[in-house]
């Protein structure tokens, strides 16, 4: 069974392991490393997670490699109006 998360508005929707995928490309994570981070949050996703501690683990996570593509998913959140 695939985890709901649920968004900041209160609204839930299935765990989609390829927006994690694709916001850590875009912060500048080779998309081998994406897929890890990916696979490691899914691993660790139970039912009901927020999406806000899902961020926060993948911030983390891009951290600890390489803090620039930490700085970088703020940064594009940023302009976007999200947090």
């Amino acid at each position: 069974m695939v985890a709901q998360v649920v968004k900041k508005d209160g609204k839930t929707e299935p765990f989609q392991r390829l927006k994690i995928v694709k916001s850590c490309t875009a912060a500048g994570a080779p998309a081998d490393v994406a897929a890890s981070i990916a696979d490691d949050i899914e691993k660790s996703a139970r039912d009901q997670m927020p999406t806000s501690e899902i961020r926060a683990m993948v911030l983390e996570k891009l951290g600890k490699i390489r803090p620039e593509w930490a700085k970088n998913w703020e940064k594009y959140e940023q302009t976007k109006g999200k947090k």
